[in-house]
């Protein structure tokens, strides 16, 4: 990928800081598909920092979006779907979780506008989509953001989400290649433990 550069291995606490993470959102997303409240109440926090992220990063452009790693509860899905004119695909390479998705969006009634597919973020096509959200849990992550940003078409933009830890990291050391950029970066603050980065990227 010419000069790109990003860190392609973990320690182990840092393996271990990951799996913590993943492994809480996971149980977060099977709550939410279980308990009514629980959706309720995941749907205007996390929500609502999805809300912010679709504001500040002007989503309301984007015309065909892919979501990688959308776990049992599509949250990021169902808040994108809110535009008007959009076509969201989440996919996620975990079958079950796709099963327990696609009934959270037949009982809110989004089938039509959201497709959620068992699909893995290092095959999956991307020539269609305009606009490419990686999830905070997506895994392996830093290949999977490397493939989006090689093979992702022109004129296309990239969300990388990831714990703030994380994202320092990968920023730190990513010497982007001709045509890539960082346009803009944001933060979340939800829980104490639970902050997250997102970084808006342009393949020009």
């Amino acid at each position: 990928m010419g000069d790109f550069e990003i860190k392609d291995k973990y320690t182990f606490i840092e393996r271990f800081h990951i799996k913590r993470i993943n492994l809480f959102w996971k149980i977060v997303d099977w709550l939410a598909c279980k308990i009514n409240y629980l959706a309720k109440i995941y749907d205007k926090t996390v929500g609502n920092e999805y809300r912010r992220e679709r504001k500040n990063f002007v989503l309301s452009k984007a015309k065909k979006i892919l979501h990688i790693g959308c776990g049992s509860y599509p949250i990021t899905a169902m808040v994108l779907a809110e535009l008007d004119n959009v076509d969201v695909v989440t996919i996620d390479n975990n079958s079950r979780a796709i099963k327990r998705a696609n009934q959270v969006l037949k009982r809110k009634n989004l089938n039509g506008k959201i497709r959620a597919e068992l699909g893995n973020g290092i095959k999956y096509p991307l020539d269609k989509f305009d606009t490419i959200i990686i999830s905070g849990c997506s895994v392996p992550k830093i290949k999977v953001f490397e493939r989006v940003l090689k093979d992702a078409k022109s004129n296309s933009n990239i969300i990388l989400r990831s714990s703030i830890a994380d994202a320092e990291g990968f920023i730190k050391n990513l010497n982007p290649p001709r045509g890539i950029s960082i346009v803009k970066k944001m933060e979340n603050h939800l829980f104490p433990y639970s902050k997250w980065g997102s970084f808006f990227i342009y393949k020009k």
